[in-house]
């Protein structure tokens, strides 16, 4: 009866003592957003899962190919002539699949990082007014009343602004 009563009061004092150890003031400054990050288990993870997207063009490139097989089989079957305009989209989606790590993801790439660019800029500029409007705000918390006499520029504050004098 004890030990569930002290693991719970042992769990909850250190979910309290938990944000003291966390310190992570500084971790948006270390990691400069996630776009490096996001950058970097890009280009790792690419030629890692190679084997994996050689499967799967060619499990997409069997289907599009038997998709347009019995297609086309059925035109000949019931004696039809074969329109091949429907089995462009099959035909296009399937060399897409096969050629997709050559051609479609360096594609997606070349028209997205424009965009990524100019989100960075973006951020970057905010970034700069955010950091001047909280030094104009921290000026003004310096020059206020209560600033002075809690704080000051000792950190101690000024004892004699502490009473109220009638």
């Amino acid at each position: 009866m004890k030990k569930p009563i002290l693991m719970t009061a042992f769990i909850a004092a250190l979910a309290m003592l938990l944000p003291f150890s966390s310190h992570a003031e500084g971790l948006a400054d270390y990691l400069g957003g996630m776009q490096p990050i996001l950058d970097n288990v890009y280009n790792e993870m690419i030629p890692l899962c190679g084997n994996l997207i050689g499967v799967a063009q060619g499990l997409a490139g069997f289907g599009a190919l038997w998709y347009i097989a019995s297609r086309v089989w059925r035109h000949i079957a019931n004696a039809e002539p074969v329109d091949f305009y429907p089995l462009l989209r099959p035909f296009m989606l399937g060399a897409a699949i096969i050629a997709f790590q050559t051609a479609v993801i360096p594609l997606l790439n070349g028209v997205l990082k424009p965009v990524v660019m100019a989100t960075a800029a973006m951020v970057k500029n905010s970034d700069d007014a955010i950091a001047a409007l909280l030094k104009q705000k921290e000026a003004a918390v310096k020059q206020s009343r209560q600033w002075q006499m809690y704080v000051g520029e000792s950190g101690h504050g000024d004892m004699d602004r502490w009473y109220v004098r009638p």
